[in-house]
């Protein structure tokens, strides 16, 4: 299902923007010689009665093209020139270029209406609603990260994301509106959903047991206590975990029919285990809602703190707060679509919206190669007064593509060796 899932997600996503290209050349009468999904050798490939286009399919899903009349340095004498792309007039070449993304941006947007419509919702999503740290209580307003405003969960998952396993401040704002600010310190967490570095003899996925290699410990038990000590959240698992570093300890559960046994347990290191997130000692999850006006307003709010967030990486990136490193490409696409692929077909339509948001994003940044790109000499043509050298043009987007190359291949290194 993961790899169906990884289809249809680039697939809808290149789909819908190079949908958005081709409609907008067809309505101002460009010739269009191609329309195709995917990259590489073609696997399909059909015609229209009375359409020039050859509408096809390629074999690797990881891209797609409008091939369209005037975009070649060359010009195609057998196409009209009122069929070319480079005569048309400016606004209507700027609408073509940024018709892909304006799809991009429209189907995540619609989508996230309808996820928030069928299912409840959080809007205030910065406010505290379970914690393990001194001081810091429920419904607390997260308002800064290291002294970075926050307020949304998108801009305050980035800031955590670049804080990593180091110690952050969060200010936050009590019930009565005074500040404080409280130091976090991150836990890292292994693939067993437990300290990173460890190994218990079993897994977790909360409080529930998912996996186990030790007797008296099953799956599906509860984890109620550590060293009698009563648990009462995930979080707090994991603080007394480190309390407790190399020690021996009692593990406290229930089965699925309630009754109670304790396990010792011997932790063991585990040179092998990969970090697979943190714990930072506190909930976030809000109140949930739900109906028409809620799912109009979940719909432009998440759009828009995706937006912000991807704005701020750009800058964070250019000022090295987040290194190129920290970047996935397909390779890490994959393995989160897994990821989700677990908690549901409504995570799967979330995923598909944020990656919807940022190839439309990506899409419009004013960089050669991209559709920006094109915008921004066509923005250069309008300033001078006249048309851009084809071959200069040409050339730069092509020097920019080289570079995306070899910035994918970067990226796909690294998701690979965090693979092993």
């Amino acid at each position: 299902m993961t790899i169906i899932y990884f289809i249809l997600i680039l697939g809808i996503t290149v789909f819908i923007h190079e949908l958005g290209h081709f409609l907008f050349a067809k309505k101002y009468g460009v010739y269009v010689y191609e329309f195709s999904i995917g990259m590489g050798p073609r696997i399909f490939k059909f015609k229209r009665k009375n359409d020039e286009t050859d509408y096809c399919i390629r074999l690797f899903p990881i891209g797609g093209f409008v091939q369209m009349a005037g975009e070649e340095v060359e010009v195609d004498e057998k196409i009209p020139e009122n069929q070319r792309l480079q005569s048309k007039p400016a606004f209507q070449r700027v609408m073509i270029m940024i018709a892909g993304v304006m799809m991009n941006f429209l189907l995540a947007i619609v989508l996230l209406f309808f996820i928030a419509l069928f299912n409840k919702v959080s809007l205030n999503n910065v406010y505290v609603t379970e914690s393990t740290i001194d001081g810091l209580r429920e419904n607390d307003k997260i308002v800064a990260v290291n002294g970075n405003f926050v307020n949304n969960y998108d801009k305050l998952a980035l800031e955590m994301t670049i804080a990593g396993d180091k110690e952050f401040t969060i200010t936050v704002k009590d019930t009565d509106g005074a500040k404080k600010n409280i130091k976090v310190n991150p836990i890292e967490v292994g693939q067993s959903n437990l300290l990173y570095g460890k190994d218990y003899g079993f897994e977790v996925s909360g409080l529930t047991v998912t996996d186990s290699d030790i007797s008296g410990v099953i799956k599906n038990d509860s984890i109620v206590s550590i060293n009698g000590i009563l648990l009462k959240n995930y979080t707090q698992l994991l603080k007394e975990l480190s309390k407790i570093g190399d020690e021996s300890f009692t593990l406290g559960l229930t089965d699925e029919n309630d009754n109670l046994k304790v396990v010792n347990i011997t932790p063991k290191e585990n040179e092998k285990d990969t970090v697979s997130g943190y714990s930072y000692g506190f909930y976030i999850t809000g109140k949930t809602q739900r109906g028409f006006l809620t799912a109009i307003k979940y719909a432009f709010s998440k759009f828009f703190s995706t937006i912000e967030q991807m704005v701020f990486t750009v800058f964070y990136l250019i000022t090295g707060k987040i290194s190129l490193s920290m970047l996935s490409g397909p390779v890490g696409i994959f393995n989160v679509v897994s990821l989700y692929s677990h908690y549901g077909f409504a995570n799967i339509v979330s995923l598909l919206c944020l990656i919807c948001i940022n190839v439309g994003f990506i899409n419009i940044l004013p960089f050669p190669a991209f559709d920006g790109g094109h915008v921004l000499f066509i923005i250069i043509e309008k300033i001078k007064g006249s048309k851009v050298n084809p071959k200069v043009e040409n050339m730069i987007h092509n020097i920019g593509f080289i570079l995306l190359m070899l910035l994918m291949i970067f990226v796909t290194y690294n998701d690979i060796i965090r693979l092993f």
